[in-house]
């Protein structure tokens, strides 16, 4: 592990972001809230709002903004053009048409405010024309017009079949909820009487989601005779791929929109800005689609709100917005697309954060692309995005808000990771800010020190399941400094804007909780004082430069974290193996043993301080361990029978191969280890509160207590790094989500059986004695060192003996053995095809990926508890 030569000091309370506003001048630049912008404490107010409710009021708000608008044109068009007095038109930025202001604007604004406050008076509300007194609504007190309809929705909701019906029940604290009105979308557009581009926005965005919305059209039609007012409205419960989308009214013909070639394969659209970046982006477009081998054409359209309907509405495949929209112009229309199979981003693929107190204003800083369901493959909308990313004119953009220069950076010529590499709040992560956590956290307080820029290259970023993270490559003001990181790792959890969290949510909802603690658990380990005491020791911890916490409780799907850690860097030497050799495995267990040695309840940290222990048991888990049964399905332990009928049939050709096995005996293993995974389970995780653990902690005794140490919690050698040292190997190991207190032989058998190599394991138990004695040796000079012992050679006697060490091992491989049996082979219809196609995989499993190690745990599984039957039988 690499230390630094410079004093390293705690970054626990260091973060990579402080509450949104206070961090605004670090993350980027950005204007304080307006009137009415403030953002709610997020403290519960105690009344639920119910979305369907709330849609159908601002759906008939909408209506009543459109009517106010309409208002305007009649009497416009009864003054006639002569009549300066009777359509008078100001704008905010004297240079900028875009920025128009009419009488409709205020006057709309007046009566959706007011009608929604009067009915909703603890919701946000954020309108275009906050700042204008005019436009301020009458209070609810005052206010005499008609209650807003609630009952608009219901139908099309209703008719949508039974994969929607829930989203009438969806409900939500309301001060959770922030309505974002435009009231009129396309003001320029309405001066100039391009009146079917006009449109009137209320988005509804739930703790910064967009997940329903209304997109008024008072000239359907493109005129005031021809058709009254409509509303198009959208439902779409966070992170699902499709919602609903209902009019109420007439919609009529939409406006068509004019392309060089209608019948294209794949359209876009945007505004006539001639922003390089934006048109950066449609080239980019255009492309992707000729590339792709599909025709393209672009179509040039106003207002924000119009040219996200187009895409909702199959008329457009692409829109593009520039630089300058605001919240209020993309919540509402970002709803209806997504509502309809839809996606919308900003340019480079991440969120768009919809809340009063967003880091960038009020304003989409760095653009907006959305696309429809008709954009799969080399189209899909991340594809796209992706090639955005490589972008030079749009890569600049981001050296805008990072106050840094990607390019001095290695790395910083490819593409890069931009959507990954922000603050929890969605920003750019600033230069300065990551330079300042790191040399805080290294003790250097040199101010003439600075980070110039950092690049995050796409090729080292992953985009997983359950969390983003990428290489940052730090380019410093003086690289020739050897205590300054060439590099740093960033990890970010965003639960509620990772899809596969929200199918969890539904599929597995009592698993999110223990998801959010699992990273909760990581973050604040690594923050902690624990863990940069277990790295000083020398054992392999990357230190952890800043990390920010911000666990939700009441939901924890909306909990986000995020950690700046100190890299193990391929120039330096460290790799990830897909699985360990023999020599690196020893390795790895030695590194594990001091790891297990240095938390023993006697040794010197846990005795050195109260206040030291009491912050390790209040960061890790009370027992570690995915697979331990209380985090695991309750019906795993009586399944296993059934779930080895269908294991049999997937590996029975390959065991009948194998001379090591007898496919009678192992045909009874799964029913055999049922009969015993309660047992299994008590006895490999004592300090749980799986059922009988309580017997076998009291049976234990001192013994037992004294061996209570801090556990990895999924030792697995995709958590592991490994550098050559000479003839040996120095071990990094990463991520702590499960790490919690246990018994170390129980985290060593789940590590044989996770990430030891074909080579490093035997059919009659050898090699996997020769493994554990290395451990054992390693665990009893870490025991002596750490003052958990008088004495290496006391080990056995004071504290664990081998023959306790093997019974532990042996117990922590069967329990191990009861998860891969009972869920993850069923989970991925494990058999020698699908072993086989993970066989490149890091991160998965040696059980999942290598067929000669699926075989060790079958032919182990049998000898295990035939040893085990036949210890029990002579008691």
């Amino acid at each position: 592990m690499r230390l630094s030569p410079r004093l390293r000091t705690s970054a626990s309370s260091e973060r990579l972001g402080t509450p949104a506003r206070a961090r605004r001048t670090s993350c980027c630049a950005s204007p304080a809230p307006s009137r009415g912008m403030a953002a709610h404490s997020g403290a519960p107010s105690g009344e639920l709002a119910r979305l369907e409710t709330l849609l159908s009021a601002c759906v008939d708000a909408a209506l009543r903004g459109c009517e106010e608008i309409r208002r305007v044109q009649r009497a416009r068009e009864a003054a006639g053009s002569d009549d300066e007095g009777a359509f008078v038109v100001t704008r905010k930025v004297a240079s900028d048409p875009r920025s128009a202001l009419t009488e409709a604007d205020v006057a709309a604004q007046k009566a959706i405010v007011s009608a929604l406050r009067a009915q909703f008076p603890a919701i946000n509300i954020v309108g275009e024309e906050d700042e204008n007194d005019d436009a301020a609504p009458q209070s609810p007190k005052s206010y005499t017009g008609d209650a807003l309809r609630e009952d608009l929705c219901a139908e099309a909701i209703a008719k949508s079949g039974e994969e929607f019906a829930p989203l009438s029940l969806l409900t939500c604290d309301a001060a959770d909820v922030t309505l974002f009105i435009d009231p009129v979308d396309g003001t320029r557009e309405f001066v100039e009487s391009r009146l079917h581009a006009v449109q009137c926005l209320i988005g509804i965005a739930v703790r910064g989601r967009a997940v329903a919305g209304v997109i008024g059209l008072p000239f359907p039609e493109g005129d005031v005779e021809r058709a009254e007012a409509c509303a198009v409205f959208g439902i779409v419960a966070p992170g699902t791929k499709r919602g609903v989308i209902g009019v109420h009214g007439a919609r009529g013909v939409p406006w068509p929109i004019k392309y060089d070639n209608p019948t294209a394969d794949m359209r876009s659209v945007s505004g006539d800005s001639k922003n390089a970046a934006l048109i950066a982006a449609k080239d980019i477009v255009k492309t992707a689609a000729l590339e792709s081998g599909a025709t393209y054409s672009h179509g040039v359209i106003g207002g924000a709100g119009n040219k996200l309907l187009a895409v909702a509405e199959g008329r457009a495949e692409f829109a593009l917005m520039h630089f300058g929209t605001s919240l209020w112009d993309t919540c509402a229309p970002e709803a209806i697309v997504r509502a309809a199979g839809g996606k919308v981003t900003d340019l480079y693929g991440a969120p768009l954060m919809h809340a009063a107190d967003a880091p960038g204003g009020l304003v989409n800083q760095l653009g907006v692309i959305g696309s429809g369901p008709k954009c799969t493959g080399a189209m899909a909308h991340d594809a796209v995005c992706a090639r955005m990313r490589e972008n030079a004119d749009l890569k600049k953009l981001i050296d805008r808000f990072t106050a840094g220069n990607a390019s001095l950076a290695v790395g910083g010529d490819v593409g890069q990771a931009s959507d990954v590499a922000r603050c929890l709040s969605g920003a750019p992560m600033s230069a300065a800010d990551v330079g300042d956590k790191i040399m805080r956290a290294l003790g250097i307080s040199d101010v003439q020190t600075a980070l110039l820029g950092y690049s995050a290259p796409e090729h080292d970023a992953v985009r997983g399941l359950m969390s983003d993270a990428c290489r940052l490559n730090l380019k410093w003001s003086d690289d020739a400094d050897p205590a300054l990181p060439r590099s740093a790792f960033y990890k970010k959890v965003d639960m509620g804007n990772l899809e596969y969290m929200r199918l969890k949510q539904i599929t597995q909802p009592l698993k999110i909780a223990r998801d959010s603690k699992s990273y909760r658990v990581e973050s604040s380990f690594l923050a902690s004082d624990a863990a940069k005491a277990l790295e000083l020791s020398g054992i392999g911890v990357p230190l952890c430069y800043a990390a920010d916490l911000r666990p939700h409780d009441d939901d924890p799907i909306e909990s986000k974290f995020s950690l700046l850690l100190e890299d193990f860097h391929p120039d330096d030497g460290w790799v990830q193996e897909r699985m360990l050799k023999p020599d690196q495995a020893r390795c790895a267990l030695k590194a594990l043993a001091r790891m297990h040695a240095f938390f023993l309840p006697g040794s010197r940290y846990r005795r050195s301080s109260t206040d030291a222990d009491a912050e390790l048991r209040a960061t890790v888990w009370n027992s570690g361990g995915y697979w331990q049964p209380n985090m695991q399905p309750e019906e795993q332990m009586r399944i296993l029978a059934d779930a080895w009928e269908t294991h049999m049939k997937n590996f029975g050709d390959a065991i009948s191969r194998d001379p090591s096995m007898s496919t009678a005996d192992v045909a009874s293993v799964g029913a055999r280890l049922q009969a015993h995974a309660v047992a299994i389970g008590a006895e490999a995780h004592p300090f749980s509160t799986c059922p009988g653990a309580d017997d076998i902690l009291k049976c234990g005794g001192a013994r037992l207590a004294a061996l209570r140490t801090v556990i990895h919690g999924d030792p697995k050698s995709g958590n592991i790094f490994v550098q050559r040292k000479g003839e040996s190997w120095d071990v990094g190991l990463i991520d702590f989500q499960w790490t919690g207190f246990g018994l170390g032989g129980t985290d060593v058998g789940h590590f044989v059986c996770a990430s030891v190599a074909p080579e490093g394991l035997s059919a009659d138990g050898s090699a996997e004695r020769e493994l554990i004695d290395g451990y054992y040796a390693a665990f009893c000079a870490a025991a002596a060192e750490f003052g958990a012992v008088s004495s290496a050679e006391k080990t056995s006697e004071e504290l664990l003996s081998r023959e306790e060490l093997q019974a532990q091992y042996e117990t922590g491989v069967l329990d191990t053995m009861r998860c891969v049996f009972g869920y993850q082979w069923l989970r991925v219809s494990a058999s020698p095809e699908t072993l086989a196609a993970n066989a490149k995989s890091v991160g998965r499993n040696s059980y999942n990926k290598s067929l000669p190690n699926a075989l060790w745990m079958i032919r182990t599984a049998d000898q295990l508890i035939k040893s085990r039957e036949a210890r029990l039988t002579t008691r």
